[in-house]
């Protein structure tokens, strides 16, 4: 796992945490997003900043697919 004691918290560094974390233990995103956080003592109100685009897109991807969001629709409204 990528370790982030005793280093800055970028970005990246953040981001292969949670990927790692998600490909280690099978967990959902979001709560792997929450262990990387518990693991490294920081407040998930704070790590926005931390987390890609890409990470983001698998977060919302995962609460659409579990009913927590609705889905957004990419279809413009046209009247016939």
């Amino acid at each position: 796992m990528v370790d982030l004691d005793n280093k800055i918290i970028t970005k990246k560094r953040f981001s292969e945490a949670v990927e790692h974390m998600v490909l280690r233990t099978k967990i959902p995103f979001m709560e792997a997003v929450l262990e990387v956080c518990e693991k490294n003592h920081l407040d998930p109100g704070d790590v926005k900043r931390l987390l890609t685009d890409s990470i983001l897109n698998k977060i919302e991807a995962e609460a659409v697919k579990n009913r927590l969001i609705p889905k957004t629709t990419s279809e413009l409204p046209f009247d016939d």
